[in-house]
């Protein structure tokens, strides 16, 4: 039994034509004639009727229809996993960053990529988390990080990290950030993220769980626009706990411990339907090596 065998088997199985099978397969009609005839006679059953307007399963064929798609599948999937694993895959992947790349150990993908790799190319788009699940599920960007669940059936998460965020402002506010009740803090300006994310659902339910209504508020999703902001006392943000130790480590920040601290998962996503791709694949492997995932 060969393998072009059943990819003429499946074709015409759901052409339903022999011609318009053979257009598919890219055989002639008398090819595809002699394909299914061998694989009927090795197989000791019928597997299509004559039909009026072309040809049907039988019972038997209708079967052996399921595994025959399961066989193509598996030496897809063996085949994708033999090239990736020669270091032969080549290709672009778009990948999207939802911070800033050392935090998502950006160089040392790329290391892992060169030495794996080396003929597989990717491109960096740098945007917020909701923007990077939009841009995967509408095929813009083919894989990204996020700062958020999976809510999306079609899309695939490997949890990576579950970093803390807390409320930040700048080192002269400390006194204030260590008594403030709702009344006070609702003074504050405050940074809020501009576009649909983890981000701005957490804080909205801080600012509900703690009765603060903010006077005035910033839109930014930039930590690089957010952090300035902290530091030189313009604003209260959501600051991660990496960056919250560099703020408090260097007297240029003080943090609001009253409000607590905020768990929010840090995903890798992809599309369920583009996990055999060689070049994902690839992808795939050196984040999980990258993050020990």
């Amino acid at each position: 039994m060969e393998l072009y065998q059943l990819r003429t088997f499946v074709a015409v199985a759901e052409e339903g034509n022999f011609t318009k099978a053979g257009k598919r397969v890219h055989a002639t009609q008398p090819a595809v004639s002699a394909h299914i005839k061998a694989l009927e006679e090795e197989l000791g059953v019928q597997l299509f009727d004559r039909a009026p307007r072309g040809v049907e399963l039988t019972k038997a064929g209708s079967e052996l229809m399921e595994d025959a798609i399961e066989v193509l599948a598996a030496t897809q999937k063996l085949q994708a996993r033999a090239v990736t694993l020669g270091g032969e895959v080549s290709g672009r992947i778009a990948l999207g960053l939802c911070t800033d790349p050392a935090y998502l150990k950006v160089s040392g993908l790329l290391s892992g990529m060169e030495k794996s790799f080396p003929k597989l190319n990717l491109k960096l788009v740098q945007a917020p988390s909701g923007v990077i699940l939009c841009d995967v599920r509408a095929k813009n960007l083919d894989a990204g990080f996020v700062f958020s669940g999976n809510p999306y059936g079609d899309l695939k998460a490997i949890k990576l990290a579950e970093p803390e965020y807390f409320i930040a402002g700048a080192a002269k506010w400390k006194d204030r950030l260590d008594t403030a009740g709702p009344d006070e803090l609702s003074e504050f300006t405050w940074v809020m993220p501009t576009s649909y994310c983890a981000f701005k659902e957490l804080q909205l339910q801080i600012f509900k769980d703690h009765a603060i209504t903010p006077v005035q508020t910033i839109g930014a999703d930039s930590e690089e626009v957010i952090r300035p902001l902290v530091v030189e006392g313009k604003a209260l943000a959501l600051v991660r706990d990496d960056q919250v130790t560099d703020l408090l480590e260097s007297g240029q920040g003080a943090i609001c411990s009253s409000l607590g601290r905020h768990p929010v998962e840090l995903n890798f996503v992809y599309r369920k339907s583009q996990a055999k791709d060689p070049a994902l694949a690839a992808l795939i492997e050196i984040v999980r090596e990258t993050w020990g995932a």
